[in-house]
């Protein structure tokens, strides 16, 4: 290809000229367009990977066209590959398949099964869930729900628990009756007495008072719950006076006190969301707003008020109470150890008795005489003034004339 002389004086290579490069290129694809062709339309996957596996598998298939080449027959005249069918297991019957978890039944409650009465505020009705679900296997025990979520000692207006605790104790017959309350007390009383004063001490103290008399009349044990701690510090710092209010005041009218607060609050003492739930395992505890309880916290502030109720209730909170014959007193079951009792006394017991059972003696026999009890060698010397009698040979001995020493036996050591 010539060149063209430049205006200048310079030679300049046409426009139109191929470059090295782009013709490599055109020839390329002109071999590989002309390779396909030939090759029966192979695409370029099947230069670079080898065939596929259905033209070697299929090559007594193809056919001739009118052209002379090998084509695939149309689909209509292939043959169909069928999907082999998956092994399904047989079922014994049409019906539908029954699940594999099995909830197991809860127990009715018995027809003279305990009852347990709860009053108090919102935080009764979180502790009367917690202990519905301690004793949801107990056929010999009932949780009974009477609490007011916005009730409390100081707004008596609203609901005066002193002053219908007995109705209540009348209508549910309850084996024992379990207060929780303070939550909504820290406020002043209507005649303004402010919050921790010692007017309002006394005030409050009174109605709590009230309220335990007023359940000691009907004869029923009475467990008073301890408040756990809060979000905020202010309130943490008043239902912390509050418990020492109700722990004085049901101690002395014969209650029981339960103090939740360690449950609640971590190591060094301040108020936590989580904890350690019934299993050990760390769970969410509190509600966000640090005051109401999660269904983990629920359970766990019953747990504090199982122990006492269990003393309480004796043989009913067994879950083996519904094996007796219908009928028969919740307290009659065979082969469960009874409640602790508590002993204050005990009759006194004679020495003289070897057996100490009184059973060695027939009934009318006098009793024997005491043996005079014989004095150590340190009683007579300290109380008596008499030294021991001195061994011959030692350096106590001081009798006169000297008594001969006692003869040594063969191989003493000297």
């Amino acid at each position: 290809m010539q060149s063209t002389n430049h205006p200048h004086g310079e030679l300049v290579e046409p426009r139109n000229a191929f470059s090295p490069l782009l013709l490599s290129l055109v020839l390329a694809l002109a071999a590989t367009l002309v390779f396909t062709e030939t090759a029966s339309a192979r695409t370029i996957l099947d230069m670079l990977f080898g065939p596929r596996q259905i033209y070697r598998e299929n090559t007594d298939r193809l056919i001739e066209d009118g052209n002379g080449r090998r084509v695939r027959p149309p689909a209509r005249n292939r043959p169909i590959k069928r999907a082999r069918p998956r092994s399904v297991a047989p079922q014994a019957s049409t019906g539908p398949r029954p699940s594999t978890t099995v909830k197991e039944a809860i127990p009715e409650k018995l027809p003279d099964a305990k009852t347990v009465l709860i009053v108090g505020d919102f935080m009764a009705k979180g502790l009367a869930e917690g202990l519905d679900e301690a004793f949801i296997d107990s056929p010999g025990v009932r949780v009974i729900d009477k609490s007011d979520g916005s009730s409390g000692f100081v707004r008596d207006d609203h609901h005066d628990w002193p002053a219908t605790i007995g109705a209540v104790i009348e209508a549910e017959k309850p084996a024992v009756v379990i207060m929780m309350a303070g939550a909504n007390d820290r406020q002043q009383f209507a005649n303004g007495q402010t919050l921790l004063s010692d007017e309002w001490d006394k005030e409050y103290q009174a109605r709590i008072n009230a309220f335990l008399e007023a359940v000691k009349k009907t004869g029923r044990p009475v467990v008073w719950v301890g408040q756990p701690s809060y979000k905020t510090k202010s309130m943490t710092n008043d239902v912390l006076a509050f418990n020492e209010l109700y722990r004085n005041a049901t101690e002395k009218a014969g209650g029981t006190f339960v103090d939740v607060w360690d449950g609640f609050v971590d190591q060094s003492g301040s108020f936590t969301l989580s904890g350690f739930d019934m299993s050990g395992q760390t769970a969410r505890l509190r509600n966000n707003d640090g005051i109401g309880l999660t269904p983990a916290g629920k359970r766990k502030l019953a747990f504090y008020v199982e122990k006492p109720l269990r003393q309480m209730l004796g043989n009913a909170t067994s879950p083996n109470i519904a094996a007796i014959k219908p009928g028969a007193p919740v307290q009659a079951l065979p082969g469960t150890p009874q409640a602790p009792v508590k002993v204050d006394r005990l009759a006194p017991i004679s020495l003289n008795d070897p057996e100490l059972d009184g059973g060695t003696d027939l009934l009318g026999a006098s009793p024997r005489g005491a043996p005079a009890p014989e004095k150590s060698a340190r009683d007579r010397l300290v109380i008596d003034g008499v030294a021991p009698e001195s061994q011959p040979g030692r350096v106590n001995d001081f009798s006169w004339p000297k008594r001969p020493d006692a003869t040594p036996t063969t191989g003493a050591v000297r």
